[in-house]
Formats: C-alpha cells, structure tokens, sequence
C-alpha cells in the first residue's frame, strides 16, 4: 500500500493562477545505509514547514512517500535482471501517477542504476517540475553492522553494481550526498527546498515566489555545502584513487608472473610517487592481506572512498595518503 500525508488548506489570496507541478525528492544509496531513516525524516520536516507557514494556506499540499515495502518490492526482486525491470515499473508508474501540482513525491529506493535515474529525469522534465537526488553514503563496515534482512551474498553483489551519481550528469544533479554515520538530513533541509521549490509565472507573466520556497530561502553556516577546492575535483580525486590501484594491481601481476602469491604473507606495497625509502615520512605504501584481493574488490574500495570524500575540501597531495589509509584499515579487517 501507497503511503501518504496529507495536508489541506482552503484556498486563499493571489498566488500563482498556474501552479507548476510539484518536485520529485529521489533517494538513492546502498542497501541498509539509512535512505529510510533519512527519507522519513526529510517528509516529516517537509510536512511541519508546511503545517507553520501562513502562507502555505493559499494551497493544499500532500507528501507521497514511496519506498520498496510500501511499493511491494522484495529484496528477491533484485536478484535477476528480469524482476528487476518489473520493480523499476513499479517505481516508474508511482512517480507517473503521482506527480502533480499538488504532491511533492519522496521516492526511497535504491536507484542505483544510472539509466534509471535518468529515466526518471525524463519524467520530470516531461511534466516541467524540479527534482533533486539525495545520495546516502555510508561505509561498508557500518552497513553490515546495521543489516538485519538483506542476505549477505546480494548485498555484496548490490554494492558491486552500485552506479555512483555524478552532479555533472544533468539526471544526477542537483545531488546531495549525506554521510549516513555523521550528518544529518536536517543539516541540508535547506539547501535541499531551495532546490526543488523555484519561482512560478502567473498568467501575466510576473514571477511568484512560491512561498514554501520563499519561507526556506535563507540558507545558514551550518546548511552550506563547502564547494571543493577545484571544480574539477572529482575527476582529480577519481585519477588519483586510480593511480593507487593500477600500481597495486601491476605489482599483483609481476608477483604472479614471477609465481608468488600474497599466501607467502602480508605485502608492503609503495604507491607513492617518487618516495620509496619506507623510512622516509612522505612514503605512503599499503599493506595487502594474506589473500582475497583483485580488482573488482579494490575497485568497490575506491567507489566508497570518492562517494565519502567527492564533498571535502582536499588538497590534492593529501588523497593518496587518505586513499591509502582508507585501503589499510579495511583490506585487513
């Protein structure tokens, strides 16, 4: 069953005599990362905005809120590529139903597939409202603490497959990524209704200020996203992360050509540029466990490690040694 809340207000005053059609809030994360906590929260900040602003009592607002369980969606349904075509119908036919002038749609699901989302965007578009994507990270240590129902084998291959947002992509911005362990949906609230609620045009061509926006167009120092450092810092902190698994990677081929293995024990391996002398204390090196490291493990480290830290303000000389720390803890846990 749809879960829904509702507000109604009699209709009063001047606004806007063409309303546009309300936003579509889209979550997206790892299984077990806090969306639902999340998503729950932000709703139920919406509705009390809504509940103490006069203004708001020219209109009549509903918050839909839609999630796997309130959609029929089981976690089987993720297993194969078949079922899981028929649970993006579901969720498709939701937001299709739902957007209106009136409903300001929450979608809680995972959505971690990028063609997806951007189909999702086209809905949107269609129907010329606002939208915005709500990324909530979380580390992988953290999310098989709080598991309680995925099965521990899909859950792995889930965040495998995981498709990161990029804010680049028209279909992946406005993004907001929130680190489930240390922030907090509140912190962004904000941020988040200047997006999705802009200016509407009335049948003279003047501009109205929506007045949910206008009552949350006030942003504070806790509520502003610090930019990075460089505009293109994602692509820096993606090369950099990259750099550190192909020396790793190449150094796993030569061991193997030369017939060793990681068996043997633990190896120390320098991924510092130009720094090899391990007493030296600008070398950065990471140590790899006995056994079960490849690509596709190393990779799924890297896509966390830029997921947590796309939002920091870093200077480039510090994401080898962050990354390599980051490989250090986790690779031997």
């Amino acid at each position: 069953m749809k879960e829904e809340k509702n507000v109604n207000h009699t209709t009063t005053g001047n606004l806007s005599t063409t309303p546009p059609t309300m936003p579509l809030i889209l979550f997206t994360g790892y299984p077990s990362s806090g969306k639902t906590t999340m998503a729950r929260r932000l709703a139920d900040l919406l509705q009390q905005k809504i509940d103490s602003t006069p203004a708001l009592t020219s209109k009549k607002f509903s918050i839909i809120y839609h999630s796997d369980e309130s959609l029929g969606i089981e976690h089987n349904d993720y297993i194969t590529s078949q079922d899981e075509r028929k649970l993006r119908s579901k969720i498709t036919s939701a937001v299709k139903r739902d957007l209106s002038k009136s409903n300001i749609v929450i979608v809680d699901s995972l959505n971690y597939i990028k063609g997806f989302r951007y189909q999702l965007h086209c809905e949107v578009k269609n129907l010329s409202t606002t939208f915005c994507l709500i990324q909530i990270m979380c580390p992988y240590e953290t999310i098989q603490k709080w598991n309680k129902t995925w099965d521990p084998v899909l859950l792995k291959q889930l965040i495998q497959r995981y498709e990161e947002p990029n804010p680049q992509n028209r279909w992946d911005a406005p993004l907001f990524p929130i680190l489930a362990t240390t922030d907090s949906i509140d912190d962004h609230f904000n941020d988040i209704c200047n997006a999705i609620f802009k200016t509407s045009t009335n049948s003279n061509g003047n501009k109205n200020i929506d007045p949910l926006g206008n009552s949350l167009n006030k942003p504070n120092s806790v509520t502003i996203l610090k930019p990075a450092s460089k505009a293109n810092f994602i692509q820096i902190l993606d090369s950099e992360t990259a750099k550190v698994i192909k020396i790793i990677m190449n150094h796993l081929k030569q061991m193997d050509s030369m017939g060793s293995s990681l068996s043997a024990g633990n190896t120390r391996i320098i991924v510092s540029e130009g720094i090899t002398d391990i007493n030296d204390e600008r070398c950065v090196y990471v140590d790899l466990p006995m056994s079960n490291v490849n690509l596709a493990k190393l990779q799924r480290f890297k896509r966390q490690f830029v997921a947590l830290n796309k939002l920091r303000d870093m200077d480039q000389d510090r994401i080898v040694p962050l990354f390599a720390d980051y490989l250090n803890r986790y690779l031997n846990e």
